[in-house]
């Protein structure tokens, strides 16, 4: 009688529909939290004006659609330029949803916020899925 093995592959979340734009965007989150916690301890210690929090708002949410591209064009590593135009474009969607939810005027800084955001998400897209492998991501 025969013996029959059934390997399983690793199931891996990265490789699911969701999970390859949802961890990365989340990612970019945590970075943006974390910065955003960073200047709003600067501001509070009076160190930094309040006009230049425009600026370093506009390069946090660029850092972090640049991070959540990197990583889901490192994960996925084809369509550099899709997967981080998608990463970005999840995190203007929750930008715009946090401006409805607080009845925020939508103004040109939140549009070139969102443009500054879209740019970089693609080059992190690109420098994802261009990075040298040293062993496989998952």
């Amino acid at each position: 009688m025969k013996k029959m093995v059934i390997q399983l592959r690793h199931a891996s979340i990265w490789q699911s529909k969701i999970g390859k734009y949802l961890f990365p965007t989340l990612e970019g989150l945590v970075w943006l939290s974390g910065g955003s916690l960073l200047c709003a301890g600067l501001l509070l210690i009076g160190t930094i004006p309040a006009i230049a929090m425009t600026y370093l708002m506009h390069i946090l949410w660029s850092i972090s659609a640049f991070c959540s591209g990197r990583r889901a064009g490192f994960h996925g590593r084809t369509h550099g330029i899709r997967t981080g135009f998608i990463c970005s474009v999840i995190l203007c969607v929750i930008l715009f949803l946090g401006c409805f939810a607080l009845q925020e005027n939508i103004t040109e800084r939140l549009l070139t916020r969102c443009l500054f955001m879209l740019i970089t998400g693609i080059i992190g897209g690109i420098i994802g899925v261009n990075t040298k492998l040293k062993k496989p991501p998952y």
